[in-house]
């Protein structure tokens, strides 16, 4: 079979039942597909004139003519991902890797299989584990600032993982899933990941390519529940080569007691725009919210936080670090929503820009809405060229202005790197950024 719809108009109905159908997808499923897909219709695309969008451009996007790719039967990873694969995390419980959409690898432990662990493809749970899934994406709600896209990434997801963690298990080995585009030109990642009472796991999303010979397309999203007393660290760590523009949506709902440490990582793209969520909706929960960003070139990254407290006694902490070099521009804009009743929450927000050249460009919007008279909520933000007294100090030392720099931009986002609790998972995406830094001539 073709890996490309042969759908003149992906408007048409017979998009969503084809991509269905080639998943085998139980009738509840495609229903559940198909909904996306008619909100996807209808909702508006998203114009400059919405706050949410002010700081993006996606005037030139078509998204009526762009086409997913169907997966193949038989597909190897390519050379590049195979190495990564091998010469990343040394030490993991279990791996999925994607191609386009197409599954190539999948491992894991049979210790974690015996104790009831599913970490498997998106349309092989819902024929393997249906119930558990169906109960997740019930519950999944929509932004309607980024409905037009995370509709979208629902009704047109091929590759997709799914993490269940059953109650009272602790995965001590971080488990990692990478999605990859190489010979397509719009990729849709969905991430489903249900932590049952008192679980624990890491998980790493990677989304990576090369650099991609035109435009490329992508549309993402990632849906994290944690039940009580659980504890998760997500890891979304995003080095897309230069063509891509890529669009994801991260959201987390959050039990009682439990605890989600979330760090975003972003490289790569031409383009990037994310919303990342987290919903605290019962007393203790707790939210560590955690983000690096390293742009050079002209590449454009937009991120969009919300710490939403919909009850009280609960916490929330974020900090955003972002350096940008050449004619890379960022955007950070966060809200801290405190609901009425919810008393006794405790939140705040930091984003620390650190601009490395006269024509790169950051800027930085906290907001809050605060609806309760009994909470603790604070924000800071800052916008700085490198300090002219750190590179003095670290020249008079002995280093070259090149390497004395590079040190600095390092030393600024290590602190954020250092959060990520498995060691293996954090030595490869230091690696990954260092990579980046070192290419910097500064």
């Amino acid at each position: 079979m073709s890996n490309t719809l042969t759908v003149h108009n992906p408007a048409e109905l017979e998009l969503i039942q084809s991509i269905s159908r080639h998943l085998a997808e139980p009738e509840w499923a495609h229903i559940y597909r198909k909904e996306a897909w008619y909100r996807f219709l209808q909702a508006p695309t998203p114009s400059r004139t919405h706050e949410h969008w002010r700081r993006t451009d996606i005037s030139h996007l078509n998204l009526q003519n762009i086409i997913p790719a169907l997966p193949v039967e038989h597909r190897a990873a390519p050379e590049w991902l195979e190495s990564l694969m091998a010469g990343g995390a040394k030490r993991v419980g279990g791996t999925l890797a994607f191609v386009d959409g197409t599954l190539v690898h999948e491992h894991l432990t049979e210790s974690l299989r015996k104790r009831g662990v599913i970490f498997t493809s998106w349309s092989q749970a819902i024929q393997q584990h249906p119930d558990p899934v169906r109960r997740a994406i019930e519950g999944v709600d929509y932004d309607p600032a980024d409905e037009k896209f995370t509709a979208m990434a629902r009704a047109y997801a091929t590759g997709g993982a799914v993490l269940i963690v059953p109650r009272g298990v602790e995965v001590t080995l971080p488990l990692q899933a990478f999605f990859a585009a190489e010979a397509t030109n719009a990729v849709f990642p969905h991430t489903l990941v249900v932590l049952e009472e008192d679980s624990r796991v890491t998980l790493l999303d990677g989304m990576l390519s090369p650099d991609l010979p035109g435009r490329a397309f992508g549309s993402g999203v990632a849906d994290l529940v944690l039940g009580s007393g659980s504890e998760l660290t997500y890891v979304l760590f995003q080095q897309w080569g230069q063509g891509m523009e890529y669009f994801h949506h991260q959201r987390a709902v959050l039990g009682r007691d439990s605890h989600l440490t979330t760090i975003t990582v972003a490289l790569g793209a031409s383009l990037s725009k994310v919303t990342i969520e987290s919903v605290l909706c019962s007393p203790g929960a707790v939210s560590d919210m955690l983000g690096v960003v390293f742009g050079d070139s002209k590449q454009h990254f937009d991120h969009h936080t919300v710490q939403m407290h919909t009850v009280g006694n609960t916490t929330s902490d974020l900090l955003f670090k972002v350096a940008l070099d050449e004619q890379a521009y960022s955007a950070y804009s966060g809200l801290i929503r405190i609901e009425p009743g919810a008393q006794k929450a405790n939140a705040y927000q930091r984003n620390e820009n650190l601009v490395l050249s006269s024509t790169a460009h950051a800027e930085t919007l906290p907001n809050l809405e605060i609806e309760a008279n009994d909470v603790r909520c604070t924000h800071g933000a800052t916008v700085a060229p490198v300090d002219v007294e750190q590179m003095f100090y670290l020249m008079s030392r002995g280093l070259a202005p090149r390497d004395a720099k590079r040190l600095i931009v390092e030393g600024f986002l290590q602190p954020v790197l250092d959060r990520i609790s498995a060691k293996s998972l954090r030595e490869m995406v230091s690696a990954k950024v260092d990579e980046k830094i070192a290419r910097r001539r500064f």
